[in-house]
Order: C-alpha cells, then sequence, then structure tokens
C-alpha cells in the first residue's frame, strides 16, 4: 500500500517536474505584474542557491568528471561559447539596437558571465550532461 502512495506521489512530482518551462513563465509573468508578491524571499536567495547547489552537487561523483575530461573538446567547446561567443553576442546586439553606454556595458558584462546556478539547473532537469555544464 505505502509503495502505490510513493508510486503516485512520483508520478506527480515528475508531472509538476515536466512542465518547468510554464512555471517559470507563469512565474515570470507575475513577478512582472506584481513584484511585491516576489521581495519576501530576498534575505533567502543565497542559502537558496546553496541549498539547489548542494543537491546537484549530491548527483555528481568523481567517475562523471573523469568522463568529461576523456572529452576536452566538449569543456573546450563550452568555455569558447561562454567567453568568445557570449560576450561577442552581447556586444552585437548592443550595437545592433544602439543601446547607451551604460546599457551596453551592462549587456556585455552580463554576457561575460556563466549562468552558473541557474544553467546547471536547466541541465539537472532537462537530464542532460551536468558534469560538462558544471565543468
Amino acid at each position: 500500500m505505502v509503495l502505490y502512495y510513493i508510486a503516485a506521489l512520483s508520478r506527480k512530482l515528475q508531472l509538476f517536474t515536466n512542465g518547468f518551462a510554464l512555471w517559470v513563465t507563469l512565474g515570470a509573468g507575475l513577478a512582472w505584474i506584481r513584484p511585491d508578491l516576489f521581495t519576501w524571499f530576498t534575505p533567502y536567495i543565497g542559502p537558496g542557491l546553496g541549498v539547489i547547489m548542494l543537491g546537484m552537487g549530491i548527483t555528481l561523483s568523481f567517475k562523471d568528471f573523469k568522463e568529461i575530461f576523456k572529452r576536452p573538446g566538449a569543456v573546450g567547446v563550452g568555455v569558447g561559447a561562454q567567453f568568445i561567443i557570449m560576450p561577442l553576442l552581447g556586444w552585437s546586439l548592443a550595437t545592433a539596437f544602439k543601446l547607451e553606454r551604460d546599457l551596453a556595458v551592462g549587456l556585455i558584462l552580463v554576457s561575460c558571465c556563466p549562468g552558473g546556478t541557474a544553467s546547471n539547473v536547466i541541465a539537472f532537469l532537462g537530464r542532460a550532461n551536468l558534469p560538462l555544464s558544471v565543468s
């Protein structure tokens, strides 16, 4: 009987997880309309990110990273994309949209920053190569 409830809960959680893009979109829309609903979480952002990173880190092992370093080209492509393509794309967008200097600098700086926890969460939920994303 307990196994039945665990299986049912697992199915519901899987359904909830599969709707991640929908929840993010709805949350972003709600935050756009009513940002005051989300300000209560401000003091908990640091600890929340820590819990998320710990949770993903627990799923990884040294064996996962050994597999990554057997394919250094994949890490090289990721590093190149992050530190060459992304800043160039930020600069291109700033130039194409003729942004003010301060906005352009902000866009270029943000495009130089790795996605960090957010990209790792998406890789984890999408069952992508999490060790590669972390690397």
